[in-house]
């Protein structure tokens, strides 16, 4: 299986235009091994704070108890993207400065979902390209187990910026294939409650096993508009309880 390469991509204030890369470029076949990503531990340190949210986004939660989850950011609910209904699945707040919440549309389901949004506030000086610059490493990282794609594209007029990634992998049992394409939009926000941070609205499809070669050939013509959307979402006011 091959794709295209990437798309260089620029964001303007109101749409994304795409410039199609060289079709004599090496194919993106991305591959990746079949495993379900566990919430782990994070050591939060007061520079690399931002790194921990962006790590909770690729290192999914998963729901692994049953505790109701918690409006921790007060966001109201549910959040409607694509004419889908998304649903608070599960929520984290891990330490004193990030908060963690992941949603779902009904019907799906951890560990195998299909679709969900993910949003992140974590309290930080830090900057939007501090945020960027974290979870690129993180995804560089990945590229040592992991066949991983991505993109920056930026807003010169509001500073924000997104990264559209794309990695997969084919397995020897073809039910266990995972592809899986993620748009994360990071913006510079003061919660309502005061609190100065970076967040991180998220978005993340699956594809398994023969409903793969499908979801490529729907990603290759609705990659461009789906940027577009998740750029113009109405970012969701945040209240922090103290």
């Amino acid at each position: 299986m091959q794709l295209r390469p990437f798309a260089h991509c620029v964001w303007d204030n109101e749409m994304i235009s795409l410039r199609s890369g060289s079709d004599s470029g090496p194919g993106i076949a991305f591959l990746f091994r079949t495993f379900i990503r566990t919430r782990m531990k994070m050591i939060i340190q007061l520079i690399p704070v931002v790194a921990a949210s962006l790590l909770l986004a690729s290192i999914q939660g998963f729901g692994q108890n049953n505790k109701p989850a918690v409006n921790y950011m007060g966001i109201p609910g549910p959040i409607v993207f694509q004419k889908k209904s998304y649903q608070l699945h599960w929520s984290s707040h891990p330490d004193a400065s990030l908060y963690k919440q992941e949603y779902l549309v009904a019907g799906d389901g951890f560990p195998n979902y299909k679709s969900m949004i993910t949003i992140d506030f974590v309290i930080a000086a830090a900057s939007v390209d501090d945020a960027v610059k974290t979870k690129l490493r993180e995804l560089e990282q990945l590229k040592k187990t992991l066949d991983v794609n991505y993109e920056v594209i930026g807003n010169a007029a509001t500073g924000e910026k997104i990264i559209d990634c794309l990695l997969g992998q084919t397995a020897a049992d073809d039910a266990k294939s995972i592809y899986e394409h993620d748009v994360y939009r990071f913006k510079a926000v003061t919660a309502k409650s005061g609190q100065k941070g970076i967040l991180l609205f998220a978005l993340s499809n699956r594809a398994y096993g023969k409903d793969i070669q499908p979801f490529l050939a729907r990603l290759k013509t609705e990659r461009k508009a789906l940027i577009a959307e998740v750029a113009k979402v109405p970012v969701p006011n945040i209240t922090i309880k103290k």
